[in-house]
């Protein structure tokens, strides 16, 4: 694949140290992520997925290796990166509107311009109504969407996602996965996610990295067919290639 990576992960080996014990969570794990792409770590629980992210978020640091944003090293947490995590982590006591702008006040970038372009968001995500609302009088999904809006507010440049759908209802998955890759295709942001939902990732990605064992290494890469790829998560599904695709996929994380 040609071209400068938006992440690129060399060669990351993470090994955990405590007083007793040692623990390998990493080896010798290598990908990039290029402009405008998004890609998929699936795999088994404790195979390391959630500790890619984390390095790449500038979190914690490999042991081994190295990890580049933009061709430059990963020093620290980067206003670069937007990081949606599983649970939506909005604050009751403040308002839709108020909890949009928490990353911009923490990054000292609110401004009438920046909130605009927030509360334009918002209403793209079909919550305007919402603006006024806490968080208690919204559904799960609402809520979700709402999260959503509050990491794309800081305008990133890259988008992690750890598991954010799996909370939700079908439906509601559904509608969330076809949200989030029409506003990554609109803005050309590329994406990393993390699930355990196999066909969650068939349905949104143009590449899946198949990671397993312990300590977790990057097994195969797929390649998402073009016509899947250019389907919506719903559409996709539906398609004759999405079926055999999954079975294949269930295949390698079944080893």
């Amino acid at each position: 694949m040609s071209g400068h990576a938006a992440i690129e992960v060399r060669q990351a080996s993470k090994t955990y140290l405590s007083k007793q014990d040692q623990v390998d969570a990493l080896t010798a794990v290598s990908f990039r992520v290029m402009p405008r792409e998004f890609v998929t770590l699936v795999g088994t629980s404790g195979c390391g997925k959630s500790t890619v992210l984390s390095m790449i978020a500038g979190l914690i640091f490999p042991t081994e290796g190295e990890v580049r944003l933009f061709h430059e090293p990963v020093r620290g947490p980067s206003r670069r990166i937007g990081y949606m995590l599983q649970q939506d982590c909005l604050l009751d006591w403040r308002t839709v509107e108020q909890n949009i702008a928490l990353g911009l006040e923490i990054q000292g970038q609110k401004s009438d311009e920046m909130m605009k372009h927030a509360r334009y968001l918002l209403n793209e995500l079909g919550l305007g109504h919402t603006l006024y609302q806490y968080p208690s009088q919204l559904s799960g999904g609402m809520r979700q969407r709402v999260a959503l809006v509050r990491t794309l507010a800081v305008q990133p440049d890259v988008l992690l996602l750890d598991e954010p759908f799996s909370a939700l209802d079908y439906q509601n998955k559904l509608h969330l996965e076809m949200l989030v890759t029409r506003v990554l295709k609109q803005q050309g942001m590329p994406a990393l996610l993390v699930t355990h939902d196999l066909e969650e990732a068939l349905a949104v990605s143009d590449r899946i990295l198949v990671m397993g064992g312990q300590p977790g290494t990057i097994r195969r890469t797929m390649e998402i067919p073009n016509d899947l790829r250019k389907a919506n998560p719903l559409d996709a599904r539906a398609h004759p290639l999405f079926r055999p695709l999954f079975q294949e996929l269930w295949g390698e994380i079944d080893q």
